[in-house]
C-alpha cells in the first residue's frame, strides 16, 4: 500500500551525517535575561541557509552606485543599465554616496525586504586563500577551512561540530540539520561521531512536496571485515538504521504543519523552502536547515546580450532567489513563526570583476551574503568593494568579512551558542567582539547554549508565567539533596527550599504567591552548590 508522496531518504547515496535533535541545555545568559527571551523561544529558532551552488556573479548582483562607470568599463557587455525600463535598483538614497549601490533589476523581492529592515546585505565576504575550484571551495567552506595549510583538511563539517558541541544528539525525534533539493549531502553534516544519518529530502514534486520515503533496510552483511572496505559497509548499515528512524518523525511533522495562503513560484527552490515553513509550524525542532540552488556558474550566457543584459541565466537565477526567498518570508509570518527563523544565502566563490569573452564570468573571489528576517538588523554590514586597479581578482587582503564570522555570530546570537560551543565549532577566532551586528539587540540571545551546562537533568516548570503556585519537574541521574532556589534580576536569592531528589523525575509543588512580579531565575543545586540546571520563571 502506498502512502502519501512525501519525501525521499537517500541513504545509499550519502556519505555525510545529519544528527538527532538534541535536548538544548542552557546556562544563565546574562544578555538573554536583560532581553527576557524565554529559553523556549531559543530552543524553538531555527537557521535556513540557501546555497547558491556554482559561485554567484556578486558585481552583477550589487553594484556600487558611485563606481558605475568603472564598473560599466570592465563589463562593457554584461552592464546593467541604471535608467528606463528593466533597469537596476536603486536601493537606499539615504546611505552615504559611497555605500550606496543598484540591486540586479530581478531582485524587487531583496528591496522589499530591506525597505521593510529584513535584511542585512554583507560585502566582500571571503576567507584568506579562496579556492577556486567548485568541489574544493564547497568543502572548505562546509568544513569550515580557510585554505591555510592548518584549516585546509578538517575532517568533519562544521555544522555537525555545533550540532555536537551544542546538544545531546539522543533526547529528539528530529533531525538536528536537513538538507533539501540536492542528491549529494552536504559536507557540512559529516561528523566523526557514532550517531550518522543522512536526512536528505529530494524528488520534490509541485502536489505532494516529496515522493514516497524510499525503501531502506537492506540485508545487514554478516562477517563485516575489519577493513576500510569493512568500515564503509559498516557505515552504510548505520545510514541505513538510523535513517529508518527519523522517516516516521518527518512525516508526523510535515502532516502536523500547514503552510498559509501565501502563493510561492513554482520552482524547485520555492518548494524546497515551502516545505521548510511547513515542517517548522508542524513543530520540528531541527536547528538547520539547508536548501540548494544550482546554476550559478555563468560562465557563458550570464546575459541575454549587450543590449538585453537584465535577461539571461543570471536574471532566471536571481528572479528565483529572490521571489522563492520572499515568498518564504511572508508565508512563515502569515502563520506566525517568522521569529523562529532567519534565512542566509551562501555561495562557494564570487566572480571575476572583469568579464570573459563569452557574456559571462569566470571563477574569482569575494562575493556578498545576504541575511533575512524578522529579528535580523536590516542595512548594510561593510562598505562597496573598491574596483580601482581591478584587474582579474579582488585583493584577497581588503576582503572585509570571512564566511565563518557570519556563521558564527548566527549560531551565536540567533541560535543561542555559547563560546564554549562556538570553540567546539572551531569558529573560536570569530567569537566576542569579532561578531557582526546582524541580529537585533533585544532579540540577541547570546551564550543561552553551553556545553558547560550539558548534562542529562532536564527541567520543567508549569504552567510558566506563574501566578501564585507552579510544578517544577526535574529528572535526576542519582539520589543526592539539594537545593531549589529562585534568583531575581539583581542576583538575590529570593525563594530556596531543600529537597531529597531521587533518581527519575521529581514532581515538586511550589507556593510563589509571597513574590513580588517580575522574571526569575529557579536553579537547581546540588549539596555542593553546583547548579545542575536552570530556566527562566516569570511571576504574574
Amino acid at each position: 500500500m502506498k502512502r502519501r508522496k512525501f519525501l525521499q531518504l537517500s541513504a545509499l547515496s550519502s556519505a555525510s551525517s545529519l544528527l538527532v535533535n538534541g535536548h538544548q541545555l542552557k546556562a544563565f545568559s546574562e544578555t538573554a535575561l536583560l532581553n527576557n527571551i524565554p529559553p523556549e523561544v531559543v530552543d524553538g529558532r531555527s537557521l535556513v541557509l540557501v546555497q547558491l551552488s556554482g559561485g554567484n556573479d556578486g558585481l552583477n548582483t550589487i553594484i556600487p552606485l558611485n563606481q558605475y562607470d568603472t564598473y560599466a568599463n570592465i563589463r562593457p557587455n554584461l552592464k546593467l543599465k541604471t535608467s528606463g525600463a528593466n533597469a537596476a535598483i536603486e536601493l537606499d538614497s539615504t546611505l552615504p554616496l559611497e555605500d550606496q549601490v543598484y540591486l540586479h533589476p530581478a531582485l524587487t523581492s531583496f528591496k522589499t525586504l530591506y525597505d521593510a529592515g529584513k535584511l542585512n546585505i554583507i560585502h566582500s565576504v571571503g576567507y584568506p586563500l579562496v579556492n577556486k575550484s567548485h568541489f574544493a571551495a564547497k568543502a572548505l567552506m562546509f568544513r569550515g577551512g580557510d585554505g591555510t595549510p592548518e584549516n585546509v583538511n578538517k575532517s568533519s563539517g562544521w555544522m555537525a561540530r555545533f550540532l555536537h558541541a551544542g546538544y545531546d544528539p539522543t533526547e529528539y525525534q528530529d533531525p538536528l540539520g536537513i538538507q533539501l533539493g540536492a542528491k549529494k549531502p552536504s559536507v557540512g553534516f559529516l561528523s566523526e561521531h557514532e550517531h550518522k544519518v543522512d536526512v536528505n529530502l529530494t524528488g520534490q514534486d509541485i502536489s505532494g512536496y516529496y515522493n514516497v520515503i524510499s525503501s531502506i533496510g537492506n540485508p545487514v552483511p554478516e562477517n563485516i571485515a575489519d577493513t576500510e572496505l569493512g568500515e564503509n559497509i559498516d557505515y552504510i548499515t548505520n545510514v541505513e538504521k538510523n535513517a529508518s528512524i527519523y522517516s516516521q518523525r518527518i512525516s508526523e511533522v510535515f502532516d502536523a504543519g500547514s503552510n498559509s495562503s501565501v502563493t510561492y513560484p513554482d520552482t524547485d527552490l520555492s518548494n524546497q523552502l515551502k516545505t521548510v515553513a511547513k515542517m517548522i509550524k508542524g513543530g520540528s525542532k531541527t536547528k538547520i536547515f539547508i536548501v540548494f540552488i544550482n546554476g550559478f556558474d555563468t560562465h557563458a550566457g550570464q546575459v541575454a546580450s549587450a543590449s538585453n543584459s537584465h535577461e539571461g541565466k543570471h536574471t532566471e537565477l536571481l528572479t528565483d532567489v529572490g521571489d522563492s526567498i520572499k515568498a518564504f518570508q511572508d508565508d512563515i509570518e502569515a502563520l506566525g513563526i517568522d521569529e523562529k527563523v532567519v534565512t542566509a544565502t551562501f555561495t562557494e566563490f564570487g566572480r571575476k570583476p572583469r568579464e570573459n569573452g563569452n557574456m559571462g564570468t569566470d571563477h574569482g573571489n569575494l562575493g556578498p551574503m545576504f541575511v533575512f528576517g524578522t529579528h535580523v538588523r536590516g542595512g548594510m554590514s561593510g562598505t562597496n568593494m573598491d574596483l580601482t586597479g581591478v584587474t582579474k581578482h579582488y585583493d584577497e587582503t581588503k576582503m572585509q568579512h570571512d564566511y565563518r564570522q557570519v556563521f558564527a555570530t548566527l549560531i551565536a546570537d540567533f541560535l543561542g551558542a555559547s563560546s564554549s560551543v562556538i570553540e567546539g565549532t572551531e569558529f573560536t577566532e570569530y567569537d566576542g567582539n569579532k561578531r557582526m551586528d546582524l541580529i537585533q539587540g533585544a532579540q540577541k540571545a547570546d551564550g543561552d547554549l553551553s556545553v558547560d551546562s550539558i548534562t542529562e537533568e532536564k527541567l520543567g516548570i508549569y504552567p510558566n508565567p506563574v501566578v501564585d503556585n507552579c510544578t517544577v519537574k526535574f529528572t535526576a541521574n542519582e539520589m543526592y539533596r539539594g537545593y531549589v532556589v529562585l534568583y531575581d534580576m539583581n542576583g538575590s536569592i529570593a525563594f530556596q527550599v531543600q529537597n531529597d531528589f531521587r533518581p527519575g523525575v521529581n514532581v515538586l509543588p511550589l507556593d510563589l504567591s509571597h513574590l513580588i512580579d517580575g522574571m526569575y531565575i529557579l536553579a537547581i543545586k546540588d549539596n555542593y552548590n553546583k547548579t545542575l540546571s536552570s530556566s527562566q520563571l516569570l511571576k504574574n
